[in-house]
């Protein structure tokens, strides 16, 4: 059983979850639609502040900011509305693509990469400009990775405008 505190989201209360009736009466500039969008823009800046926060007392104030790689990615969040739409369900640019930052060594500060890339090229990245390689093994034990490498992107050097090579699938959630 959910704890007393989450019961509520058993019933569809929880994020937005009950599409049916209740977001059917929810109308761009009505009043629940401004409630709506206020708690969910003073969530996301409280988030960003946390994400400052940590940047500023964990790295700045102990002087590993130039050593330490960070790679901050979130949730495309939800539309509020626009386009007549609530949720986070279509294939609209808002609702497939999510934001990604990566800094540290390796990275070319202010580079934006204004290709499509995917989440699955995280991992490789990361690996990639700490200097090291894809988990070792027995390798008919260890999955292939599926990401590429963005790094000839943020060093601002190879990538260009040009995307990376892609798989011949792409994956979504």
């Amino acid at each position: 059983a959910s704890p007393a505190f989450a019961a509520h989201l058993r019933d569809g209360e929880g994020e937005l979850r009950d599409f049916g009736a209740r977001m059917a009466t929810l109308r761009p500039g009505s009043s629940r639609a401004a409630a709506l969008a206020a708690a969910y823009s003073a969530a996301a800046s409280f988030a960003d502040a946390q994400v400052g926060r940590v940047l500023r007392e964990g790295l700045d104030a102990h002087n590993l900011t130039a050593s330490t790689l960070v790679a901050l990615c979130g949730d495309h969040g939800f539309k509020l509305g626009h386009g007549g739409s609530w949720g986070k369900h279509t294939l609209l640019r808002a609702d497939t693509r999510v934001p990604l930052v990566v800094a540290g060594p390796g990275v070319r500060a202010g580079v934006e990469v204004r290709v499509p890339v995917e989440l699955l090229d995280v991992y490789p990245t990361l690996l990639r400009l700490a200097g090291l390689g894809p988990p070792r093994g027995d390798p008919r034990a260890q999955p292939r990775l599926e990401g590429r490498p963005l790094t000839p992107w943020l060093s601002g050097g190879g990538g260009g405008d040009s995307a990376p090579a892609r798989r011949g699938a792409a994956f979504a959630l």
